[in-house]
């Protein structure tokens, strides 16, 4: 249950009511209405959380609104306190283009910000400058309802990163400092652009695995390439990976098949023993190998594969590799 938590003091100024005195007057932050404090001092488990009621009911002022009002005013006063003292505001995400969690200074390139700034497609409710003067981002609060889908064009049309954060609960305002360090959706990815398309790239990470050798018990590498949970062996590797890989300790030796056609495998760093059956080396690291008569358990036990070490060694396009 959503309560209203936050009114405005004789002042104009937010006050929680958790901070709120009772010789205080307090008014409704949408409607303006004079509110009650409800705050019994009681911390017994069922008892209600302090909050604010109205005196006389306003139509269309919820709770919900109220939450929204409050939590993107006191976010825009914290971005102000931030930049006044130029100080930073680290924030983390899950990004939606490479599947990676981004970290890094919301205020980095912030110059100044607006609430409720109409840029005539739509009006967030926060916008972000530049030292530019240009927009940067917006910041929008979602209790109820969504960014409509114009603004979301509109946004991406004219590159404008979106932040959003989505209430759930009056209890929101009171995390405030978690809250803004963690947000929802942030349609930003770190990673470069593709040349071609213009999309985000993903990132592509070399995999090692150390093993024992078969026949004389050598520990040994064995790799693969990472490419968000599609895995490839040593012979779909270019020339700048299988380099890399062999820098790490990855020995390599052309062999030839049953049918007569040459493949790069796995071998032995002393003894030239093939580590991987060929038909494994293309699945010697993902999730199942080909049908056969050994489960994905049994190879991967006969191989006991350990010590995994993940390199990052670039990007790849999604749309476009």
């Amino acid at each position: 249950m959503i309560l209203y938590t936050v009114a405005k003091n004789s002042n104009g100024e937010l006050i929680k009511a958790l901070d709120a005195e009772r010789s205080c007057s307090y008014f409704c932050p949408v409607c303006n209405v004079e509110l009650i404090l409800r705050k019994s001092g009681n911390n017994k488990k069922y008892s209600k959380r302090p909050h604010f009621a109205h005196k006389t009911l306003t139509p269309n002022c919820t709770p919900e609104t109220a939450l929204h009002y409050a939590f993107k005013n006191l976010l825009a006063e914290k971005i102000q306190y931030h930049l006044d003292n130029l100080l930073p505001m680290q924030f983390s995400w899950l990004c939606e283009y490479c599947h990676e969690i981004h970290s890094g200074n919301l205020l980095k390139r912030v110059k100044n910000l607006k609430v409720e700034h109409n840029l005539t497609y739509c009006q967030p409710d926060i916008v972000l400058f530049d030292n530019s003067d240009n927009i940067f981002g917006v910041i929008e609060v979602v209790v109820t309802h969504n960014p409509e889908a114009n603004a979301l064009q509109y946004y991406k049309d004219n590159n404008i990163i979106l932040i959003q954060f989505n209430l759930h609960a009056d209890q929101d305002i009171d995390k405030l400092d978690n809250r803004i360090s963690k947000p929802d959706i942030v349609s930003f990815c770190l990673n470069p652009k593709c040349k071609k398309c213009n999309s985000f790239m993903q990132t592509k990470e070399l995999i090692y695995y150390k093993t024992k050798c078969k026949k004389c018990s050598t520990e040994n590498i064995v790799a693969c390439i990472s490419k968000h949970e599609n895995y490839f062996g040593i012979f779909e590797f270019n020339k700048e990976e299988l380099e890399l890989a062999r820098i790490a300790g990855l020995n390599t030796k052309w062999l030839i098949s049953k049918n007569g056609k040459w493949y790069l495998a796995n071998v032995c760093r002393v003894c030239n023993e093939k580590i991987i059956e060929q038909k494994y080396e293309r699945f010697c690291c993902a999730p199942y190998p080909p049908a056969s008569d050994m489960t994905a358990e049994e190879y991967y036990s006969s191989l006991e594969l350990n010590t995994t070490e993940r390199k990052k060694i670039g990007y790849y396009c999604e749309a476009c590799d």
